[in-house]
């Protein structure tokens, strides 16, 4: 597909990536001509430079034949006005990014009458990955399928752990649970598991189920859950102000470190029963006064992955139950788990994953107009695996067949269907029937539709 990228920070940046690693044709606007130079020599793309919002500068891009336009730009009403030209002049669909709060309860009008066909929020999905792991602890990451009736949970696998030494094939029967452990990282090497399998120690597991088992299979291995109330947050931008939205009416005592004396006043009056404090939360001496030793979680937001880390760093050595930092650098991000850091999140790959998924539904369409597409795809292990939704449409060509007569490619687990409200864990006679919602776990790169998963 032929597609225009407006914007080449680091978002734009990532973006590009993964779209050309998606095989489309891409076209990069932006004002600063040594970013253009940088990602064209980096990428197969073609750069322009001038200022996305033009209308002869997106003619110049082929805006007008491009299957979709995606801006990216720093300023939000940058982007939606870019979206705005874009559709005017013919692209078939238009992204917008769009990270102020106060347009998040704008986003359908946004949709329907600026003809925007999809937004993107990096901090607010940031914030809700955040919220995710808060309310369910023992994660270093969360993911949702089937509007909550499906889990895919991370977990590190500690010297000690109940796991180590446990063959994948003994689970259900010793723990008579429902669960399915669809992939593992260890160091660099990545794989999706045979029943073989193994748990080692410093192995990280995603484990596939619903909420439900996933906490039976806990209690049984003796995990307890505990529940969280006392929450340091530090930073007081979008991303922070977003959690703690999330959070208010959950019961938790949340507190908010913010350098900035204006910005702590704003977050006062956004969030009364919070307590703000005003400092440099790269202080050990201000986390140690203001009570970090009695905390539950401290999540590090600010912009700054040096700060979050350091800060992440001591808020472990003080005995801080979970520690959840923003790291926006690939560089840093390997670093996380020796700075004791349990779970990263980048709002770069949560932005390019959205758009990824958008981007495969709309090829998947133009080439064969197929109903079984993608619903949601996330990355796993380190973004080497994707776990994607799929409905199943009347064109599948595997229906109603025995999934052991089926041929599918390698490296690729079928983990869970969703029929009527109902969670299948498939055996070799289950079939896949339309209606149903079909959970893949592959490392096989660019699966538009259900039919892709087929040898």
């Amino acid at each position: 597909m032929q597609i225009v990228i407006i914007g080449n920070g680091s978002v734009g940046d990532s973006l590009i990536s993964s779209i050309c690693g998606e095989g489309h044709n891409v076209t990069v606007i932006d004002e600063d001509a040594t970013l253009v130079d940088e990602v064209v020599n980096k990428y197969d793309v073609f750069g322009i430079v001038g200022n996305g919002a033009s209308v002869d500068i997106q003619k110049q891009a082929g805006v007008q034949n491009c299957d979709v336009l995606i801006s990216v730009a720093t300023e939000d009403e940058l982007n939606m006005l870019c979206c705005m030209i874009g559709k005017r002049l013919g692209a078939a669909h238009a992204i917008a990014r769009v990270r102020n709060p106060q347009y998040l309860r704008q986003t359908d009008f946004m949709c329907e009458e600026l003809g925007i066909d999809l937004i993107v929020n990096p901090e607010y999905e940031a914030a809700r990955e955040a919220a995710r792991i808060i309310r369910f602890p023992v994660a270093m990451k969360l993911d949702k399928f089937a509007k909550g009736q499906v889990e895919i949970v991370e977990i590190h696998i500690h010297d000690g752990h109940p796991l180590v030494g446990q063959k994948l094939l003994d689970l259900r029967s010793k723990y008579s649970t429902n669960v399915l452990i669809c992939a593992v990282s260890h160091g660099d090497d990545v794989v999706i598991p045979g029943g073989d399998y193994v748990i080692r120690a410093g192995d990280i597991v995603s484990i596939t189920a619903s909420r439900k088992d996933i906490s039976d299979f806990f209690v049984k291995l003796g995990i307890i859950v505990k529940k969280f109330r006392s929450i340091f947050i530090i930073g007081g931008n979008n991303i922070s102000r977003y959690l703690a939205d999330m959070l208010s009416s959950g019961g938790f005592s949340i507190k908010i470190v913010e350098q900035n004396l204006a910005v702590c006043h704003e977050l006062a009056e956004l969030f009364p029963k919070a307590e703000i404090i005003c400092g440099n939360a790269a202080d050990p001496d201000l986390l140690t006064e203001e009570g970090i030793d009695d905390a539950d979680a401290c999540v590090a937001m600010t912009t700054d992955d040096k700060n979050n880390i350091i800060i992440s760093m001591f808020a472990k050595t003080r005995g801080v139950d979970k520690v959840i930092a923003r790291v926006s650098a690939a560089s840093f991000g390997k670093l996380s788990g020796s700075a004791g850091i349990d779970s990263d999140i980048n709002p770069k790959y949560i932005t390019a994953a959205n758009v990824i998924r958008y981007v495969r539904g709309l090829a998947n369409l133009k080439e064969n107009s197929s109903q079984s597409t993608i619903k949601t795809l996330y990355k796993l292990a380190d973004n080497k695996i994707e776990a994607l939704e799929f409905d199943v449409g009347k064109d599948f060509l595997g229906l109603s067949i025995p999934l052991r007569s089926i041929k599918l490619k390698s490296n690729l687990l079928i983990a869970a269907i969703i029929r009527d409200g109902a969670v299948i864990y498939p055996h070799g006679q289950t079939t896949l029937e339309v209606g149903d919602s079909v959970i893949v776990i592959t490392n096989n790169k660019h699966m538009n539709t259900l039919d892709d998963i087929l040898a």
